[in-house]
């Protein structure tokens, strides 16, 4: 993919990246053989982690009369999962079943 992250942020956000495809799909990727559409999804998400981090939930910042808005943590959530979802979609387990399916 040839990202522009630095290769220590990179691994930080990636790995926080892993673990919340972990949960997502309940362990059920197999780690012997990653299909590349995991390794794409971590590298998307790794990616908006780091924006989500940067930004820190501030959507706009007025200097006169000063405020302040902050985005809803739903909104970062939403985005992730959604990510997620258009990466590994079509994506099967060792069983056969999508690794998103959550009653398999």
């Amino acid at each position: 993919m040839g990202g522009k992250m630095p290769e220590s942020t990179f691994t930080r956000f990636s790995l926080e990246a892993s673990m919340y495809i972990k949960r997502n799909t309940y362990g059920r990727i197999d780690t012997s053989n990653i299909p590349k559409e995991v390794k794409y999804c971590t590298c998307s998400i790794a990616d908006k982690i780091k924006k989500i981090e940067k930004r820190i939930g501030k959507t706009s910042e007025s200097v006169g009369s000063w405020s302040v808005n902050y985005q809803e943590n739903n909104d970062d959530e939403k985005e992730l999962y959604d990510t997620l979802v258009n990466y590994l979609l079509d994506v099967k387990a060792k069983d056969g079943n999508s690794v998103l399916c959550r009653r398999c």
